[in-house]
């Protein structure tokens, strides 16, 4: 298990990640949040307030764990720090986020770390159903994974519009031992050839990958496995398809930095 010493770490503004740090020599390790802001947030009298935000993100079938903190103190900031389930040692840095009841977030500057703030550990629950999903996934590389990283940040970023995108799961569901959702549970009925691309997220629901009528040209130039995203099932049999070289295309709006405009009410678990 491999430690990190906070007092020798050194991160480019804008950069935040997650590392195993030992408060004292011969602690146990634990999971911490590393941050350096880009507007050099300031601590005053221990006035900054600290919100959590996580999310699942299928992408490219790589699963992407997100979680995110809003800093809010004279100037509000976020930060975002994405999990590889697959790489080596993040299965336990996964346990122990379950195990935590407290997560203490670092700030840096150029000098160093200048001050750590301990907070409630809201990611329990999260981390605990994320392992039962992510194990019934086709298995991934280093590579795959920095590929659907880059591919998905591309599509969402700003900061600002990750945060208003994903939900925080044990705000919205109680997930320890959450049944795992498929073709067959969904309520209605779903057209044979609209099947294979049935998929369900534990962020969205069940869901079709379609591509949106925006990129149709696009996806007929090129790979349409490019052009997929999730949509409600609701969603794309009211608003009907048509097909491009095999795949489903929707009249869905797509909106960039946000992704499909769908109605919430859509969405079923």
């Amino acid at each position: 298990m491999e430690l990190i010493n906070p007092e020798l770490l050194r991160l480019v503004p804008g950069e935040s990640i997650e590392a195993m740090y030992s408060r004292n020599p011969g602690d146990q390790g634990e999971i911490g949040f590393f941050v350096r802001s880009v507007t050099r947030i300031s601590h005053h009298n221990g006035d900054l307030a600290i919100r959590q935000r996580g999310g699942l993100i299928k992408y490219d079938d790589v699963f992407l764990v997100l979680t995110m903190i809003e800093v809010e103190g004279e100037q509000t900031e976020f930060f975002d720090i994405w999990w590889n389930y697959r790489a080596p040692g993040m299965p336990d840095h996964f346990r122990k986020m379950t195990q935590q009841e407290t997560l203490t977030v670092s700030f840096y500057t150029e000098t160093g770390k200048e001050f750590s703030i301990e907070t409630d550990n809201s990611f329990r629950k999260f981390f605990s159903y994320l392992p039962g999903v992510i194990d019934q996934a086709e298995p991934w590389t280093e590579v795959d994974f920095d590929r659907a990283l880059r591919g998905f940040c591309a599509q969402s970023y700003p900061k600002e519009n990750l945060w208003e995108m994903i939900i925080h799961k044990t705000e919205m569901v109680e997930l320890q031992g959450a049944p795992v959702q498929g073709i067959d549970s969904y309520p209605g009925v779903i057209p044979e050839e609209l099947k294979p691309f049935y998929d369900y997220l534990p962020t969205q629901g069940h869901s079709i990958k379609i591509i949106p009528s925006t990129f149709e040209e696009k996806a007929l130039d090129g790979d349409p496995e490019e052009f997929l995203f999730p949509a409600p099932v609701k969603t794309v049999l009211r608003c009907g398809i048509r097909w491009a070289k095999g795949y489903p295309v929707a009249p869905i709006p797509f909106i960039p930095g946000h992704g499909l405009a769908v109605p919430p009410d859509d969405t079923e678990y």
